[in-house]
């Protein structure tokens, strides 16, 4: 099968253009999908069906999307398509509210894609992984992910990709409290708009104009909203009437008041019409502080009540979403129960991504019966409960991952034994088994885990032990775990192996 360049391209723009405004990029997904399969291309039919995916995502409809994109992690095995299916998944689940759970869909989508892949999907995977790494992130802002998408997207060329990143990363500042770079961040986003001629879209005008009030600009983010508001095209359902509460806070802070409750009704019109409850009730809620400010304290009172019953009916309809999406894979699951790919996901951790521990006992069945030499090593993070309490479990599943990442690198066997404790099968004799295992140990404690989050130390004590000619599976589990409590007990970050 020959891969159209007309297609490629296609798919390219499409990637891009979902950046930029959402008319006719249905009919666009659809015409590549006919077009990909008229050509037997399977990968380009399938990632036509994946945009139509992120579409209804950012429509509102997020039980469709995500379902649309697990069918393809279970029935496709093209890498590519994959990647970008878990990417769409991850898209949603953020949209939903379920942020921890799309991080976990947003690391393999990333790191799935090489560098031959297409650049401008590497680039929109990089940006969704940004976000969610750093969207409810405790303890500051983490500015690597941003960068490496920034360096990404300039690299592609297109403004799109270029806005929506520095949009996100301008966002991301303000709200972890770092006004600084958000405002020399919204400056970037600002000169690259005006030099590409690539007109802000309603998301990253509604960042700008935050940012402008808040470091003192109050008429210049007045008019860059309002501007917004009359003509830029809206990237997600509730792009405009978010918006609009921006400029109502505008309008209060400077005292009018009486317009600002008027622009809010605005919202909340919209936001009934198409379903937005997450936006009525934060328009709600301003609402009550408007009434307070002129002193009409019982209105403001039931605003108050009016938003936490919006607030309470919101939570109740995100749940039910999530059960719908829930309720969408289990079908998904039982239609593909007995697929190559299904049996190979079964045995995948669905955090790390390594081997399961079943699959790590049915290897080390294998290498027993080889009767080969070789290396079983049990690895613990040191402190992991004092990491998930210190800085949330979201921290803690982003340790976890990027230790799996440098023991993926080792070569042999990378399992994940349960919690916080991996497992390596090295297909070496106990000194060479024994340097890899210094190796695993040194890098996670070189790691830069300030980047994840400050004050963020890691490290992992390691017990290994070789293969003896009557050993089981348990028998040399149970002596590795023996080598690594003696690593504990001798002041961690350290392999203690032996025979």
């Amino acid at each position: 099968m020959q891969v159209r360049p007309a297609v490629a391209a296609a798919f390219e723009s499409l990637i891009a253009d979902i950046y930029v405004r959402h008319d006719g990029l249905a009919g666009r997904a659809r015409e590549l999908i006919r077009q990909a399969t008229a050509d037997g291309d399977q990968r380009h039919a399938d990632l036509g069906r994946l945009v139509l995916a992120e579409l209804d995502n950012r429509g509102g409809r997020v039980a469709d999307g995500v379902r649309q994109a697990r069918e393809l992690l279970t029935s496709s095995e093209d890498r590519v398509v994959l990647a970008h299916a878990h990417a769409v998944v991850a898209g949603g689940l953020w949209r939903a509210g379920d942020n921890a759970e799309a991080v976990r869909h947003a690391y393999p989508a990333n790191r799935m894609l090489e560098d031959g892949d297409p650049l401008t999907l590497r680039v929109d995977h990089a940006i969704i992984l940004a976000l969610q790494v750093n969207d409810q992130r405790i303890g500051g802002i983490s500015h690597g992910e941003f960068e490496a998408a920034q360096q990404l997207a300039d690299a592609c060329g297109r403004p799109a990709l270029m806005l929506a990143n520095l949009n996100n990363w301008a966002w991301c500042s303000y709200t972890h409290g770092d006004l600084d770079s958000a405002s020399a961040l919204v400056g970037r986003m600002r000169a690259h708009s005006e030099q590409a001629g690539e007109p802000l879209n309603a998301s990253c005008a509604d960042t700008v104009a935050r940012i402008l009030l808040e470091t003192g600009r109050p008429r210049e983010a007045t008019l860059v909203i309002e501007e917004a508001i009359a003509r830029a095209a809206p990237t997600d359902s509730d792009a405009i009437p978010a918006a609009l509460i921006t400029l109502a806070d505008i309008q209060r802070r400077d005292g009018n008041v009486g317009t600002a409750m008027q622009t809010l009704a605005r919202c909340r019109e919209i936001a009934e019409r198409d379903r937005l409850p997450d936006v009525d009730a934060l328009a709600l809620r301003m609402l009550a502080g408007c009434h307070a400010e002129l002193g009409d304290f019982q209105a403001a009172y039931q605003e108050m009540v009016d938003f936490h019953e919006a607030w309470t009916v919101r939570r109740s309809e995100q749940s039910e979403v999530m059960a719908r999406v829930a309720h969408a894979q289990y079908a998904v699951d039982e239609a593909h129960r007995n697929t190559e790919l299904f049996r190979e996901m079964a045995e995948r951790d669905a955090l790390t991504g390594l081997w399961n521990r079943r699959r790590s006992d049915a290897q080390l069945a294998a290498v027993l019966a080889a009767g080969r030499p070789a290396g079983v090593a049990l690895l613990d993070l040191d402190h992991f409960k004092l990491i998930n309490d210190t800085w949330t479990h979201a921290v803690g599943d982003v340790v976890l991952c990027r230790v799996a990442d440098i023991l993926r690198s080792l070569g042999g066997h990378a399992g994940r034994h349960g919690g916080e404790e991996f497992i390596l099968v090295l297909d070496a004799a106990l000194p060479d088994a024994a340097a890899t295992c210094e190796a695993a140990r040194a890098a996670v404690a070189a790691y830069d885990w300030e980047a994840v989050a400050p004050g963020l130390r890691v490290t992992t004590s390691i017990g290994l032990t070789s293969l003896r000619p009557d050993d089981d599976v348990h028998s040399v589990v149970r002596r590795a775990d023996e080598h690594l409590y003696a690593a504990k007990r001798a002041g961690r970050d350290r392999v203690v192996s032996g025979p």
